[in-house]
């Protein structure tokens, strides 16, 4: 930003995804219109911790009104939701207060962006295309009960995410565009600070099987989400899926190994007494020091291939294994070669089967057949405009630059 046109001033407003958290973290790292931001997040015991790591100042709200008032004080020129397709999903805003929103914003000249984790799908995203087992995970029986009834009286046409309102507000993403026959405008960021070694970037691991600071071992981290948890309890039952999963963290002892997982509380208690004190079980961590693992990992292995926590990873060109699909490909039948398309370039991931164990050896083969395609995959997102380059771009003050 440049004296001829003033630093912009941005309202960054989040949802309670974790995954849409992170996202704007992303955008905001190390950019210089975050010099102008403010963010305002869920009054939300859990989000307590993204409080303090957002790196520009947050505020709480509760409903739109309050935002309204932060929108007052602050008198941004852009707004930008992570992610306003969540607002009604999570119950923060009904969809008649987010279009009331986002009627008054336009009112008052704010230019409005939302990122989109669905890919374009929203506006069409018909109740037959749904799996009803996979909804609300980590909510009480009777909530899922209740969501799964009206799936199940609804037409099956009947289209569960259209916001008319959203139809004209353009939509960001960390990956592809999305190839859409619509007319909503899109557009794609890279930052490129998540790449080791870059400029502003912070100083992270190799993930050349960096050893544990304690006993050397290389390290193997395991992700699991409470969705991820949900899914396969879906899928094969929590018995028999903790059986599994235990059975990937003694191998990873055997193969000598720092196993670490990273998972729900109530599933790192139930394999805490399972384990010797030498295999790493967190129920939490820290944005920052999760980054500092993931690049530090000798291999990462996630139950979602389209995890936003795994941008960082395949951005420096460290291999990942996958156990499933994910929650969103598991939920929305559609979304997996969508999703395919936009987060990998149509690369299918490296998936292992999780009742089957891996030397190191089968691993390091399977790693190096990665390579060629995260390569090309990052030189692809280098071409996107950085998030600078986006706000300029939005407020008329940068030159049109290619979006991937």
């Amino acid at each position: 930003m440049d004296e001829t046109h003033p630093e912009p001033r941005s309202l960054i407003v989040l949802c309670r995804d974790p995954g849409e958290v992170g996202l704007a973290r992303y955008f905001l790292r190390e950019q210089a219109f975050a010099k102008g931001a403010v963010a305002v997040l869920p009054c939300d015991p859990s989000l307590f911790s993204a409080w303090r790591l957002l790196p520009v100042p947050a505020f709480p709200y509760a409903t739109g009104e309050d935002l309204l008032a932060l929108v007052h004080s602050h008198e941004p020129d852009v707004v930008f939701f992570f992610s306003a397709y969540l607002f009604a999903l999570e119950g923060l805003l009904s969809p008649k207060a987010l279009d009331t929103l986002l009627g008054q914003l336009r009112d008052r000249g704010c230019r409005v962006v939302t990122s989109d984790p669905f890919l374009g799908m929203g506006p069409h995203l018909a109740v037959a295309q749904i799996d009803t087992r996979m909804l609300a995970p980590g909510e009480p029986w009777l909530k899922r009960w209740l969501l799964r009834l009206w799936f199940g009286l609804s037409r099956r046409r009947t289209k569960v995410l259209r916001a008319p309102s959203l139809e004209d507000v353009p939509h960001l993403y960390p990956h592809s565009i999305p190839d859409r026959d619509d007319h909503i405008p899109r557009m794609s960021f890279f930052n490129p600070t998540i790449i080791r070694g870059a400029v502003g970037a912070p100083a992270v691991g190799d993930g050349r099987a960096q050893g544990d600071a304690l006993d050397g071992r290389p390290r193997w981290l395991f992700v699991l989400s409470a969705r991820d948890v949900h899914v396969q309890g879906m899928l094969v039952g929590l018995r028999e899926f903790t059986e599994r999963l235990l059975g990937m963290l003694r191998h990873a002892l055997e193969a000598d190994r720092h196993p670490t997982l990273i998972a729900p509380s109530w599933l790192i208690r139930r394999l805490a007494n399972a384990l010797p004190a030498s295999a790493e079980l967190l129920s939490s961590c820290p944005s920052v020091e999760f980054e500092q693992r993931m690049l530090d990992a000798e291999y990462v292995f996630s139950w979602n291939p389209f995890s936003f926590s795994l941008l960082a990873r395949v951005a420096n060109e460290l291999p990942v294994f996958v156990i499933d699909r994910g929650f969103l490909a598991r939920t929305v039948k559609p979304y997996y070669d969508l999703a395919r398309a936009c987060y990998l370039g149509g690369w299918e991931p490296t998936y292992l089967d999780q009742r089957q164990l891996f030397s190191p050896y089968v691993l390091a083969h399977l790693a190096r057949g990665q390579k060629p395609m995260m390569r090309e995959l990052r030189e692809r997102w280098l071409s996107s405009p950085t998030p600078d380059a986006v706000v300029e771009q939005l407020l008329g003050t940068g030159a049109p630059s290619k979006s991937t």
